[in-house]
């Protein structure tokens, strides 16, 4: 099998990340099977992919998991890469989380990606090879104010990372965590909540096609885990040698932006 000769699970294909990394395997002349649950933005995607499976699917519930691995294999035989990459963040303070933003999120972040992963886990084990990246975020990495449940999810979606490689592994199959910045033409702005005014300096901002690139390549040559932009390895070191200096510059943020709402 060469490395344009893959079958590609990617999950929110439908736009943002997940409409960039489709596009990236099939230019590269992959099959790729495109899930989401809006079905006209998956077929118009699908249209302009030849070598494209489009299938609508709510990944939270365990039969549309195991329905879409089956309709993979079904059509292609095997899945040799799966980007959990579905996601949303309603970014709100915790005294006003709404208790169904907090289920959807937590649904679609964390119990998504965990049920699809079980699916497709005999397909890969019975073949000994395979490559999951899972789509993660700096906020698997560091928490910040209002960001409490997408964190949580984040976090727990870079503990499945690292409990399922080193299961995984052994047995012939690489599982990825990639943790990107903010990224721009997503639609995360248009779901939050709390609107805080704050704005990452656009140099430290992200395109979907950076991210998408860098999937590729994780495909291509699987490590444990990828942080965009690279610049934000120090914000994480520095979470974990000085906590105490983060808390300080969150606590000056919440009592700015709290005092002037």
């Amino acid at each position: 099998m060469s490395v344009t000769d893959r079958v590609v699970i990617v999950t929110g294909a439908s736009s943002g990340i997940g409409e960039a990394t489709a596009r990236a395997f099939g230019a590269r002349g992959d099959r790729v099977v495109l899930v989401a649950r809006r079905e006209e933005r998956l077929r118009q995607l699908a249209a302009s992919l030849p070598q494209s499976l489009p299938i609508p699917a709510d990944l939270t519930h365990a039969d549309e998991a195991v329905r879409v691995v089956e309709a993979a294999v079904a059509r292609y035989g095997q899945v040799d890469v799966l980007v959990n990459n579905a996601g949303m963040g309603r970014y709100n303070w915790v005294d006003a989380l709404q208790p169904d933003d907090v289920h959807a999120e937590v649904a679609l972040n964390l119990i998504a990606p965990i049920l699809l992963t079980r699916a497709v886990a005999p397909v890969m084990l019975r073949r000994g090879r395979g490559v999951i990246i899972n789509v993660a975020s700096i906020a698997g990495l560091i928490g910040v104010p209002t960001t409490s449940v997408y964190n949580a999810t984040k976090f727990g979606l870079r503990g499945l990372t690292e409990a399922l490689r080193r299961e995984l592994q052994p047995q012939g199959i690489a599982v990825c965590g990639i943790y990107p910045a903010t990224v721009e033409g997503t639609e995360f702005r248009r779901d939050r909540r709390a609107n805080t005014g704050y704005l990452m300096p656009r140099w430290l901002r992200l395109s979907t096609a950076q991210v998408a690139q860098a999937i590729a390549a994780l495909a291509d040559r699987p490590r444990p885990f990828v942080v965009l932009p690279r610049i934000f390895r120090v914000a994480m070191i520095l979470n974990t040698v000085a906590p105490g200096l983060i808390d300080r510059l969150a606590a000056r943020f919440v009592r700015r932006v709290r005092t002037q709402a």
